[in-house]
């Protein structure tokens, strides 16, 4: 792995733990805390599109 195909994961990482932490202190997150694990799926998906996106951009291309 090089340091490009590294960054991307970092950040597809890092997205994922963002979004999850933004979701969860929202008042939307809070109100359907009940539902955290569903919430936590879709910010790993999220974090997973965003570094395929980023390491199509990058490494593909």
């Amino acid at each position: 792995m090089n340091t490009v195909e590294f960054i991307v994961n970092v950040s597809a990482i890092f997205s994922g733990l963002f979004i999850y932490i933004g979701v969860i202190k929202s008042e939307w997150g809070k109100k359907h805390a009940h539902h955290q694990y569903l919430i936590m799926l879709g910010a790993v998906l999220a974090g997973a599109l965003i570094g395929g996106v980023l390491r199509w951009l990058l490494v593909v291309r």
